[in-house]
This record gives C-alpha cells, structure tokens and sequence, in this order.
C-alpha cells in the first residue's frame, strides 16, 4: 500500500493564528496612536516632528540624543585614519561577497523548487511493525543553510523569544552603528538614531544627512559599513561560541557526562523520573558512554541488548516473590507480569525453548550477586540477546512493552534504574555538558551558547541581506555605486554607461524577486 505525505495541517494552523494576532496587534496600534494624538499634546509634537511614526506593520522612534557621541566618536582626530582603514577593509570584504551572495540565492531557489516538486513524495508501508520506533532519514534533497523566516510560537520556541530578540536587536544597532560612524569619519552629519518595529522584528536605523553630496568612495565606505559590521559580529560571535567552553571553564566545568539542568512534567513518566534531579550528573546508560545530549539519546534508543548473563546461583538470588502469569496490556503490546513485589522487581524469560517465566529483583540482577565483596568488586552481568552471547551462564530477558526499555544509568548519585518509554524519558530530562562549578545556574551556559548561536546567524542573515541589490537595502545602494565607480575609471565600455540607470533597475528586479522567492518559499521547511 502507498500513503501521500500531505504537509503537516498543524503548521498552517499556527500560521493562521500567528497572522491573526499580527492583524489584530497592528490594528491596535494603529487605533491607539490616533487616540494618543488627539489626547495628548506631546505625543502630537512628536508625530509632527517626525520622532513618531506609526503605519500599520510600522513603527519608527527617532532620537536625536546620540548624534553627538557617535559624531565625536567617529570624527575624533586620532581615530579618524584608523576608522577609514577599517571601513575600507569593509568595502573590500562586501565588494567581494555581493557576487557569491547573489549566486547564493540562486543556488536556494534551485533547491527550494526541486524540494517543492518532490514535497508529496511516497512511502510503502510494511506489514511487519518494529519493536520499538526507528528513525527514516528523508532522501528529499534539502539546503542546509537556508533564509528562513522566523515566526514566533511556529518555530521560534518561547523560551527563545527574549535571546532572539536581543541578538536581533543588538544586531541591528550594531548594523547602523557602522554607518553612523563611517559617515562621522567622514565629516558627514549624523541626523537621527532610532529604533523601530516592522512586523514582529525590532531594528535599529541611523539618519545621514546629505548623503549622495559626498564623493563615490565616501558614499561607498558608509555604505559598506553596515554589512561589515555585520560580518565581524559574526565572526565575533563563532569565535566565542567555539572557545565557550574554555572561556566559562572556570564557573562551570565540563563533566564526565551530561548535567540535569531541568526536568519537564509528563505523565507519561512522571513515575520514573522521581530518582532524577537537577544537578545530578550522568555517565553512562547500560554501560553506554554520555558525553553531550546526543549520545544520551542514542544510548537512552540503542537498545541491542535487553538480557543479562546470570548464573543459576545468581538467578536464585535475585529470585522474588513469583505469580501465576498473567498478560495485561493491549493487543500488540502484551507484557507478561508474574512477580508479587511490581515496584521492584520484573518477570524475566531464560532464552531456552522450554523456558518457564522468573520473577526477579531488578537490582539484584544487575548487582550480579549478593556476595559480601565491596560493591564496587561485585561481577556485573553482561548482556545479552541470546544464550550464545553468555559462555557459561544463561541469558535473561525482562517482559516488557513494545516501547519500554529497562535502562541502567551511572549516575553521580548512585545507579539509577529506569523502566518505562525512553522516549518519553529524554523529553522530560533537560541536559548540559556543563557540571556546577560555582553559585551561577546551571541553566546559564546553554542560555549563552542559544543567545551566541542566534548572533552568528541574525548577523550573516543581516549581511546577506544586506548584501543583495534588493529594493529597500543597503544593496542596492551598494551595487549602483559600484556601477558608477566602474564606469567612472574605464573598467567598463563608457558606450553602455547611458544604461547604467536600466542595468541597476534590472539587476534590483531579478535580486528582489529571488530574495522574496527564498524568503516564501522558506515557509516550507518550517
């Protein structure tokens, strides 16, 4: 049998409530500045001296109070010349990145439409079900680096709003920054510094005064400064992100394993998670090394081996109160329960064809024996899938559900032994490969890593952007000045300079149109 994969309906339905708190935000803004400025004689001053502007999906505040710091700053006489070779270095890095950006955006509209094109692919379904879930990895063709839009509550979780909006933010103003300390250094007037909304997005801007007065290469280093500006803070930030470890080492160490940072409430194994707690760290899982949340959770799903290689003495050991057998669950998913004592210990199968049912204590089983040897000398059992795998002893198999899993962690507290969904299990552990070091929570270095992450990609996202000659960006600008420099010192025929106005509006056109196509069809991979 064949089964089309249709996109999934829950993401539209996000979206469609996403766009209909956005409408109503706007709507609502719009309604409230009109009543602020027949109310209050101030804000009206404002409106009309441009300080305040409100449209729907807009909002601009303009200040005038740092025109005076970042004109002193950038025209300070002993930096002046220092500023200059810096943004000189900026027009040379952006000069030759635009070329690469724009086959870029070509390249992920290629991929984009080729995924479109396979986006309801086929899969067979089989008969024969697993014992337990696997992971299928898709082979439609995907990019990996991509312009994805952001939309708060579909794919920006909530707790990641605030460093988000702080990366964008700081990002922006660092952006407009360049600019307004390019045009100082070069004794061009800053006008105004503000901030603004547009659509759900905070950003910054920089007014300057009588821009295309200046000469072509004046223009082309303030116009160069943003992206480069951009492109160091993500340089910056990758540094950063890369040594974090060694940076933050003395308030929070690695560990041995990974660290609980937090535990999320689910019923589903809110049972089983009693023995865990925060700060508690763990090593291994069945003698599986942890080291970061990815290998706790392939060893929490790599489940190869589900039996114990026990001695007949130390079977009779861990032997527990026993019970006539008894199948409990639904069809499918059987579990054959026959021990007294459930809290502690489980019914196991010997791996023989003539096997009858033991009800064993689970830690006595994996202590091995209870011999007066210290604990750390005891024989651990191995495991096993098969009497084969056990040279003189037999194989023992726990009854358990078709999604349940008995998992032995090493823990810095002791063993701790898990039965149940390790599914379940890993969404209800939030993990760290940092141990505590000192009085700061626990939670703060995945924040830091999470808010470093989001700074290197909203400042390469920005510079690209940036970088295309799109209407409304710095591009465009950019690429028309390049033009005119080009035509101006004879690197192009003069005969085709009277097109040069035509060939920037072309090169605008088929740059904003792949810019949006990228943008929309983005929306896919969400």
């Amino acid at each position: 049998m064949m089964v089309l994969m249709p996109p999934p309906l829950i993401l539209w339905e996000s979206i469609q409530n996403f766009a209909a708190f956005f409408i109503f935000f706007w709507l609502l803004a719009v309604v409230a500045h009109h009543m602020f400025c027949r109310k209050f004689t101030w804000y009206q001053n404002k409106v009309l001296q441009g300080s305040i502007q409100v449209s729907f999906g807009r909002i601009y505040l303009t200040s005038h109070s740092l025109n005076a710091p970042i004109q002193a700053i950038g025209s300070w006489p002993r930096l002046v010349k220092l500023w200059r070779i810096w943004f000189i270095c900026g027009v040379i890095v952006s000069s030759i990145l635009i070329i690469p950006v724009f086959l870029f955006l070509i390249y992920l509209f290629i991929g984009h439409t080729v995924r479109l094109m396979r986006w309801y692919y086929v899969v067979p379904v089989s008969s024969v079900s697993s014992a337990s879930p696997i992971f299928v990895p898709s082979t439609t063709p995907s990019v990996s680096v991509s312009l994805m839009p952001i939309v708060p509550g579909v794919n920006l979780p909530v707790p990641n709003i605030l460093p988000f909006f702080i990366s964008l933010l700081f990002s922006t103003f660092f952006h407009e920054l360049g600019h307004g300390l390019s045009a100082a250094s070069e004794y061009t007037d800053v006008d105004g510094v503000g901030v603004a909304l547009l659509g759900v997005f905070p950003a910054a801007f920089v007014v300057v005064k009588n821009l295309d007065s200046q000469a072509l290469a004046r223009q082309l280093r303030i116009m160069a400064a943003g992206v480069w500006h951009n492109i160091v803070l993500a340089v910056f930030a990758a540094f950063l992100l890369w040594n974090m470890p060694a940076i933050i080492n003395p308030f929070f160490p690695q560990g041995r394993g990974v660290t609980i940072v937090g535990l999320i409430e689910s019923r589903a194994v809110s049972n089983h998670t009693i023995a865990f707690h925060r700060g508690m760290e763990i090593y291994s899982i069945n003698n599986c090394s942890v080291s970061s949340p990815k290998s706790l959770e392939r060893c929490s799903i790599n489940y190869t081996k589900p039996g114990f290689c026990l001695s007949v003495d130390q079977m009779k050991q861990a032997r527990d109160d026993f019970l006539p057998p008894v199948q409990v669950g639904s069809t499918g998913s059987t579990v054959l329960e026959c021990c007294k004592n459930l809290s502690s210990s489980l019914c196991f199968r010997e791996d023989a064809a003539i096997s009858s049912p033991e009800c064993l204590q689970v830690r006595k089983v994996i202590q091995g024996t209870t011999s007066s040897q210290p604990r750390q000398h005891q024989p651990i059992p191995r495991r096993c899938n098969s009497s084969l795998d056990c040279s003189d002893s037999q194989c023992y198999i726990p009854y358990l559900g078709s999604s349940e899993r008995l998992l032995i962690f090493n823990t810095s507290t002791g063993p701790v032994l898990f039965v149940g969904d390790s599914y379940g299990l890993l969404r209800s552990l939030r993990v760290s490969i940092y141990a505590q070091g000192s009085w700061l929570p626990l939670w703060l270095p995945d924040v830091l890593e999470m808010t470093l992450k989001y700074f290197v990609s909203i400042s390469a996202a920005l510079a690209v952007l940036n970088l295309v000659p799109s209407f409304g960006l710095d591009g465009c600008r950019f690429a028309e000045l390049w033009l005119s420099l080009l035509f101006r010192y004879g690197f192009l025929p003069a005969r085709f300079s009277r097109f040069q106005s035509r060939i920037v509006q072309i090169l605008t056109v088929v740059s904003t149109f792949f810019l949006v196509a990228d943008i929309l069809l983005g929306f896919t991979q969400m």
